[in-house]
């Protein structure tokens, strides 16, 4: 499943330079295993970062870099608004912001409400939230800009980002690898071949998808 996710990522990055494209929040730099030499970055020390910074704040010379990746990173960013400008500010004309991030699915949104630990609220007034721990976050976020609040979002980033959405993936899969629980006990040749046949069904499938991936691409 992170080789899907970051494989998808890296589709919508190309053809960004990998010495110009930094992962947000890449704990523990698993993009590596999947093949992906990015930059690696995230708010704690985990001991395979190339820097160390928040989202809001970026430690990046203004139209330096080709991409900026986001993998489960965007739902756990306080400040959507002000990350989004500074992504502005350092990626150049045609620079992308990709994100792969919790879906709001039928059945997803059911297990991230009740069943997972992090939280998920669709009735939040705004996009920020209160955060005192990096893993705070609010699992809806996407869905807020993207779905509920479509019109302000485009209002506000439409002179400077064009909004691409690619599309959901990931089914039920996810719950049976763990996702939740964090363990199982099904075995991995099951889970792959699970996840391939989820893949090769239509959009008909997405309400029961629990991830999606969009990019934002700089004008």
């Amino acid at each position: 499943m992170y080789a899907l996710a970051y494989r998808r990522l890296a589709d919508v990055v190309k053809p960004a330079r990998p010495d110009r494209t930094v992962e947000i929040g890449s704990g523990l730099a698993l993009a590596v295993e999947s093949g992906h030499q990015w930059l690696h970055s995230d708010v704690r020390n985990t001991g395979t970062l190339d820097l160390r910074h928040v989202a809001e704040h970026l430690p990046y010379a203004t139209g330096s870099l080709d991409a900026l990746v986001l993998k489960d990173t965007w739902h756990h960013i306080p400040d959507i608004n002000a990350f989004v400008d500074e992504a502005h500010r350092v990626l150049r004309e045609g620079g992308v912001v990709a994100v792969f991030d919790p879906y709001w699915g039928l059945l997803a949104r059911f297990v991230y409400r009740f069943l997972h630990q992090e939280r998920w609220d669709e009735h939040a007034d705004t996009w920020t939230f209160a955060s005192s721990d990096p893993w705070d976050s609010n699992q809806a976020l996407s869905y807020l800009m993207l779905r509920r609040d479509r019109a302000e979002f485009d209002r506000q980033i439409a002179d400077r980002f064009e909004i691409i959405e690619h599309g959901a993936l990931i089914g039920p899969s996810f719950l049976i690898s763990g996702g939740v629980s964090r363990r199982t006990f099904v075995s991995g040749r099951l889970l792959r071949r699970m996840l391939a046949w989820e893949e090769r069904r239509g959009r008909w499938f997405d309400s029961w998808r629990f991830f999606h991936v969009f990019t934002l691409v700089k004008r």
